[in-house]
C-alpha cells in the first residue's frame, strides 16, 4: 500500500467586489495507486474476469483513489491551522477543501512561483503545491492553430458515407450518455449549431444538447470555437444521443497559461464523483505534456543563451503550448482519468495539431528565444498531454488524398509520438516493436521514449484540426454504446486494449489502414506511416460494419457491480 501524501493547489478565487477570497485545495494521493492501476486494466481488459465491471459506488474506488483517514485529517489541521473556514472533503475523499476571508495567506501566496511553493515550505508529506489565479490578466492575441474550414466535400454526410455509415442512424436509448468538456470561453451558440444541423445533419436531435454547469462559455473566445466543433461532430456522428456540454471554468488563465491543468483535474476529480457519469467523454484541447516544457526549456538552458526562468516565461506568453504546471500534475490526472474509467466512461482526446514536434507549430516572432526552441523543438520528439496519457484512447487526424473520400491519408498536422512519462501499456508492446524494429527512417533514437505509451490509438477526418476527429470518433462509439444498452450489455469503458485487440487480429474489420503520411510536418524527422499500427494515424480510420461487428455485442452483460 502506497503511502498517502498530499497534493494541494491553491486556488484563489477572485471576484471584483472581493478581490482577496481564495480557496485552498488539498489533493490527496491514492491509497493504494498500484491497486488502482491493476484495478483499471482488469475492468478495461477484455479477458480479464474483471473485464467491464464497473464500479457504480463512489466508496467502491474511494477505497483506492482516496486518500486515508491519516491525510484527510493532516490536510484538515493544515488548513485550518492556516486559517481555513468551512472545509469539506469530497465524497472520494480525494481532496479536502477550505475558504478563506481574508488576505493573510496572500503575502506568502504572492512568493510562490508558477511552479509551485519551495518544498522546504510545503506542509509534511505534500507532493506538489500550486496556484491558480483567477485575475491573471490576458496574454494578447491567439496564436495560429493551423485550421482551416472544411471544405464542401468534408461535409458530415460524406464522412458518414466514407466510413459505411447510414445518414439516418440515430440512437434510441434514453440512457445513452456522451459529454464534451472545456474550460475558459468553451461553449456554443444554439442558433448557430441549428444553422449547422440544417446544412449537415438534419437528423441532430437539438433537445438532447444541454450545458450542465452554468457557465455558457463566450463567443468569440478561442474555446467557443473548440465547443462549437466538439459539440457539432459528437452530436452528428452520435445523432439522438443526450449530449452535455460542460465548462467547470471560467478563468482566461485556463486558455492562455497552465491554469488549463488544474481546472481539468477539477473537472475529473468532480467528474468521478458524479452518481451518473457520462458512457462517452471527448476532450479536444491540451498542449505539450509537463514533460515536454521541462526537456524543452532544460535544452535550451544548456545553449547558455537563455536561463531556466526566461524560457517558462517566454512558453507561458504561447497560446495553449505549455498548460501544465508539472509531472506531478500529470501524474494525479492520470489517477483521476483512471477512477472516471472505473465508473465505466470511455475517454476519447485530440492527438495535436503539430505533428510530433509541436502543440501546432513552430514558434514565431523574432528574436533568440524562438529561434532556440524552433531549433529544439526538431531535435527531439515533443507529445501533447492529455492525449499521451494511457488512459485516453488518442484519436489522430486524416484526410482525403486528392479530396477522394476512398483515398484517406494522414491529415498534414496529426500529431502523435511516444510518452516521455509514462510506459507503454502491455497491449501496445508487441505491436509498437514490430513497427520500430521493421520501419525506415525513423527519427533519430535519441529523440523520443521509445518504451512509452505510443499514440495515437485510431483517427478520423480532422481538416479542422484533431479537434474534430475526437468527436467524430467519441460520437461513433457512443452508437455502439447505445447498441449495447438496447441488448443488455455493459458500456465499453476505457477502450485502449479492447480497441488494439481487435486491429490486430481482425486486420482490416473495424479500422481502414491509413499508410501515408509523417509526423515530422515542418522538421527534418517525424514517424512515418506504415502498414499496420503507427504513430501518425493510429490503426486507422472507422468503418462501420466492423465497429458493429467486434463492439457491439459480447457475453458481459453486468455492467456494475
Amino acid at each position: 500500500m502506497q503511502r498517502a501524501t498530499l497534493f494541494l493547489h491553491l486556488t484563489v478565487a477572485v471576484s471584483i467586489a472581493a478581490a482577496a477570497r481564495f480557496e485552498l485545495t488539498c489533493y490527496l494521493a491514492p491509497i493504494d495507486a498500484a491497486g488502482l492501476d491493476r484495478l483499471f486494466w482488469a475492468v478495461s481488459t477484455p479477458g480479464n474476469p474483471e473485464y467491464l465491471r464497473f464500479r457504480k459506488n463512489v466508496s467502491t474506488i474511494a477505497a483506492l483513489a482516496g486518500g486515508t483517514a491519516e491525510s484527510v485529517a493532516a490536510a484538515s489541521a493544515w488548513l485550518r491551522a492556516h486559517g481555513g473556514k468551512n472545509i469539506t472533503v469530497a465524497p472520494m475523499r480525494h481532496l479536502v477543501t477550505a475558504g478563506f476571508d481574508e488576505s493573510a495567506l496572500l503575502d506568502d501566496a504572492a512568493k510562490w512561483s508558477p511552479r509551485g511553493l519551495p518544498r522546504s515550505s510545503r506542509p509534511s508529506g505534500t507532493a506538489i503545491v500550486a496556484r491558480r489565479d483567477f485575475n491573471r490578466p490576458t496574454l494578447g492575441a491567439s496564436r495560429p492553430q493551423m485550421r482551416a474550414a472544411a471544405p464542401g466535400g468534408y461535409s458530415v454526410a460524406n464522412q458518414k458515407q466514407a466510413y459505411g455509415i447510414p445518414i439516418d442512424l440515430a440512437a434510441s436509448n434514453k440512457e445513452t450518455l456522451q459529454m464534451v468538456w472545456g474550460p475558459g470561453t468553451f461553449g456554443y451558440s444554439p442558433s448557430e449549431l441549428a444553422s449547422f444541423a440544417k446544412r449537415e445533419c438534419p437528423g441532430m436531435n437539438l433537445d438532447k444538447i444541454s450545458f450542465d454547469t452554468l457557465n455558457h462559455g463566450t463567443p468569440g473566445g478561442d474555446n467557443f470555437g473548440e465547443g462549437s466543433l466538439d459539440i457539432s461532430m459528437i452530436a452528428s456522428f452520435g445523432m439522438n444521443i443526450s449530449t452535455l456540454v460542460s465548462n467547470t471554468n471560467t478563468s482566461m488563465s485556463t486558455e492562455e497559461g497552465d491554469g488549463f491543468g488544474l481546472a481539468f483535474l477539477d473537472f475529473l476529480t468532480e467528474l468521478a464523483s458524479r452518481k451518473t457519469v457520462p458512457h462517452v467523454l471527448s476532450l479536444s484541447l491540451g498542449s505539450l505534456s509537463a514533460y515536454s516544457c521541462e526537456l524543452l526549456c532544460t535544452k535550451a538552458v544548456e545553449t547558455g543563451e537563455v536561463t531556466l526562468s526566461e524560457c517558462q516565461a517566454y512558453l507561458q506568453t504561447q497560446r495553449q503550448v505549455c498548460m501544465f504546471q508539472s509531472t506531478a500534475q500529470a501524474a494525479a490526472i492520470n489517477a483521476a482519468l483512471m477512477a472516471v474509467g472505473l465508473r465505466g466512461t470511455s475517454v476519447f482526446g485530440s492527438s495535436g495539431d503539430g505533428g510530433s514536434h509541436w502543440s501546432f507549430g513552430p514558434f514565431h516572432g523574432e528574436g533568440k528565444m524562438p529561434r532556440i526552441l524552433n531549433q529544439i523543438g526538431c531535435e527531439y520528439q515533443f507529445p501533447v498531454f492529455p492525449t499521451s496519457s494511457p488512459y485516453i484512447v488518442s484519436v489522430g487526424g486524416t484526410d482525403w488524398k486528392n479530396g477522394d473520400p476512398k483515398k484517406p491519408k494522414m491529415w498534414s498536422g496529426s500529431g502523435g509520438g511516444f510518452s516521455w512519462q509514462f510506459a507503454q501499456p502491455a497491449h501496445q508492446q508487441a505491436t509498437v516493436e514490430r513497427y520500430l524494429t521493421t520501419t525506415a527512417d525513423l527519427p533519430a533514437s535519441s529523440s523520443f521514449n521509445a518504451s512509452g505509451r505510443a499514440y495515437p490509438d485510431i483517427s478520423a477526418v480532422a481538416v479542422e484540426g484533431t479537434s474534430q476527429s475526437s468527436p467524430t470518433f467519441a460520437g461513433l462509439f457512443s452508437m455502439i454504446v447505445d447498441m449495447r444498452l438496447n441488448a443488455g450489455l455493459a458500456p465499453l469503458g476505457f477502450l485502449g486494449p479492447r480497441i488494439w485487440s481487435v486491429a490486430q487480429a481482425f486486420p482490416g474489420e473495424a479500422f481502414e489502414d491509413v499508410t501515408e503520411g509523417n509526423s515530422k510536418t515542418s522538421c527534418p524527422a517525424g514517424f512515418p506511416a506504415t502498414k499496420g499500427w503507427d504513430p501518425t494515424t493510429g490503426w486507422g480510420r472507422p468503418i462501420w460494419a466492423g465497429m458493429v461487428k467486434h463492439f457491439a455485442s459480447d457475453s458481459h452483460s453486468i455492467g456494475y457491480v
